[in-house]
């Protein structure tokens, strides 16, 4: 019964510090492996959403405010520019697939050749 007891301290003696390392492992296998997973969640996220045929696309995202933006999205081949809140989404415009971009329409607006001398002299 001595040996048994005397054999049983030594064992708790050696498995001490084993114990301890299986315990740092493990925790730095957890803290290891919550990241990883997060990032593999976002990688097929992103996949998925790729691999998505969907109808509606968001094309441009244009911030106005903290709750207020404008949104140019596609659907079925038809542009519009729609105006979302927290509170409503309105539809401000459509622009149909074959319509001059955004920019080319403010160029052409802004040019000295889009207002002619005879509009200035009646304002």
């Amino acid at each position: 019964m001595a040996v048994a007891y005397v054999y049983g301290a030594e064992s708790r003696d050696i498995s001490a510090p084993y114990s301890i390392w299986k315990v740092v492992a493990s925790l730095l296998f957890i803290i290891a492996f919550i990241p990883l997973t997060l990032w593999l969640v976002k990688k097929f996220q992103l996949a998925q959403m790729k691999l998505s045929q969907s109808q509606i696309k968001v094309v441009s995202v244009q911030s106005l405010g903290t709750k207020e933006k404008l949104m140019l999205v596609d659907v079925e081949g038809e542009r519009m520019l729609l105006g979302v809140t927290s509170q409503s989404i309105n539809h401000l415009k459509s622009f149909s697939s074959n319509a001059r971009t955004f920019a080319t329409m403010m160029d052409e607006a802004g040019s000295p050749e889009a207002s002619s001398p005879t509009e200035e002299k009646k304002l």
